[in-house]
């Protein structure tokens, strides 16, 4: 995928989505041309730049040091070395607004629901990163079904079983007057669940395999010393 990715010009090992993923956030952004974006979760800068040639202004957050190169690389990338918590605070005293917002940052069930929960208020669309790793997505559920200003589509761009385990897919939120979860087709199936069920299934095998040689390893080990005591005790 390295060669399609270089002939559509989104190759960057910095940017850590698969080329579907990539392909949609840039659709977004030249479909929607939003004056301000907020990215949480810079890692190295793979979407920020992007995000810098298609809006106006942008927002960066991350707690690396990496986060400070934006402001160089990019003349209307405002970085912020900072956590996500402190950056919704922030936001809330200043009282921003974003078209668009990112959220990629921490990946664990409370730090999604949190970053959602935060940005809700000062956001008309969010994009989720993450949505088919279990934990990341309960958070987004945790958050998004109890609010009343974002409609959301959890499975907007789906994503696989991968080698290093239940990583990607995009879920979106937008501000509606019928906030709530949506289907964009009406006997749409989820394939998070399949995918999910794979995964576990294809890695019971290996741990089975483990188990046994464990357990074979024990017991040959306790025979060991079995025989070892029974010699010093002459028996």
């Amino acid at each position: 995928m390295d060669e399609l990715q270089r002939k559509l010009g989104v190759l960057n090992p910095d940017w850590l989505m698969s080329s579907r993923e990539k392909l949609s956030l840039i659709g977004v952004l030249h479909t929607l041309k939003p004056k301000k974006v907020l990215e949480f979760g810079y890692h190295r800068g793979g979407a920020t730049q992007w995000l810098s040639m298609l809006s106006d202004q942008v927002i960066t957050v991350d707690v690396n040091e990496f986060v400070l190169d934006a402001e160089n690389e990019y003349q209307n990338v405002e970085a912020w070395r900072c956590s996500t918590l402190e950056a919704i605070e922030k936001i809330n005293d200043q009282k921003l607004f974003f078209d668009l917002t990112i959220i990629d940052a921490d990946h664990t069930r409370e730090a999604v629901s949190n970053d959602i929960n935060g940005v809700l208020q000062s956001s008309d669309i969010i994009l989720m990163h993450d949505s088919f790793n279990p934990a990341c997505r309960k958070g987004m559920i945790t958050s998004l079904k109890k609010q009343q200003t974002h409609a959301y589509y959890l499975d907007f761009m789906p994503s696989l079983n991968k080698h290093d385990g239940l990583w990607g897919g995009l879920a979106i939120a937008w501000k509606s007057d019928k906030p709530g979860q949506r289907k964009e087709f009406k006997s749409e199936y989820s394939p998070f669940t399949p995918i999910v069920t794979h995964h576990f299934l294809r890695i019971s095998p290996y741990l089975q395999s483990l188990k046994i040689k464990i357990l074979t390893l024990l017991n040959i080990t306790t025979n060991k010393l079995r025989i070892g005591v029974g010699k010093i005790l002459g028996r």
